[in-house]
């Protein structure tokens, strides 16, 4: 007899770094395979309608072949639709992988497939599931949620904004192309290339800072970006919250934060803010980034940031 298997469904966003670069890595992958349905996308759009059928065929696992931009797509799809979220299983298939790699099938989008499939050829797959609370972003004037893991603002975006044109088309392993956008982004801080953007943070009523930043980022990961790990003073992990850190524009600031960024470790310090939070809001006109997707902000429409949504991943190591 046939071993039944729980339907379970992929979504392709063509346009990934990985994905447009190696076109149809995954068709062999998903031959023979029964009870998978593949959608491959073009954008955000698609997934309305793919959620729907999702739904449809009783789709316990979601399989997301994509960089963080089309996790981040995924996610605020998912925490819209009517229907219960499934178990989302995230491969790294963009130029920034950094959602997939910390909560997702691991660095390698071969082998991460490989044991997602092991894991439900064996059944067990609901005993390899983990909840996050995911970072959502509230826009302001009436506009769409947005959720994700890595939320950017103030000067450094300009930065990101540059190494997104002229550093990530590269053909460059992802470490080195990493290495390099730290480099940029401390080069624009040191040089004072950037002379600091308004921001004005309350953490629920309460004033936290106000004035000029160079950068300020939030996520809900355990890692701020490439590699670096906050060290709050507000003491161990507590429920529903996601790190918060900003940094002040000037050379002095950045040549005092060079060591922590080189140890790999943020803790508050002068010109330095790094704390927990459940909810805050920020006060400024610019651009800003989820999850190296670009937005635009306005000043009279306050940007809301919360973790208190949740969802489940599967595990990429046992």
């Amino acid at each position: 007899m046939t071993k039944a298997f729980a339907p379970l469904a992929v979504i392709t966003n063509r346009g990934s770094t990985l994905n447009a670069r190696q076109e149809s890595w995954i068709t062999p992958w998903l031959s023979g395979q029964p009870d998978i349905h593949h959608f491959p996308i073009e954008s955000g759009a698609d997934l309305t309608s793919v959620l729907a059928r999702c739904a449809d065929l009783a789709v316990e696992t979601l399989v997301v072949n994509g960089g963080d931009g089309t996790a981040s797509l995924v996610f605020s799809a998912v925490l819209a639709a009517p229907t219960p979220a499934p178990a989302l299983a995230l491969l790294p298939s963009g130029k920034t992988n950094m959602t997939s790699t910390r909560w997702g099938m691991g660095a390698n989008k071969e082998e991460g497939l490989a044991r997602l499939f092991d894991l439900r050829r064996r059944g067990v797959l609901a005993q390899n599931l983990e909840t996050h609370n995911v970072l959502g972003v509230d826009p302001g004037g009436g506009r769409a949620l947005q959720y994700g893991a890595f939320f950017g603002a103030a000067d450094v975006v300009e930065g990101i904004l540059f190494c997104r044109r002229h550093l990530y088309p590269l053909p460059l392993p992802h470490g080195l192309s990493h290495a390099a956008a730290l480099g940029v982004l401390m080069g624009r801080s040191l040089l004072q290339t950037g002379k600091g953007s308004d921001v004005t943070v309350h953490d629920h009523e309460s004033l936290v800072e106000s004035g000029r930043f160079f950068m300020i980022v939030a996520t809900a990961l355990d890692e701020m970006l490439l590699g670096l790990r906050p060290t709050p003073a507000d003491g161990p992990e507590l429920a529903s919250t996601f790190h918060y850190m900003s940094l002040r524009p000037g050379t002095g600031a950045a040549l005092r934060a060079v060591p922590r960024f080189l140890s790999r470790r943020i803790n508050p310090g002068r010109d330095v803010t790094v704390r927990r939070s459940q909810r805050m809001t920020l006060k400024f006109s610019g651009p800003y980034t989820l999850d190296g997707e670009m937005f635009m902000a306005a000043a009279d429409r306050p940007v809301i940031l919360d973790a208190t949504k949740t969802l489940r991943f599967v595990r990429g190591i046992s």
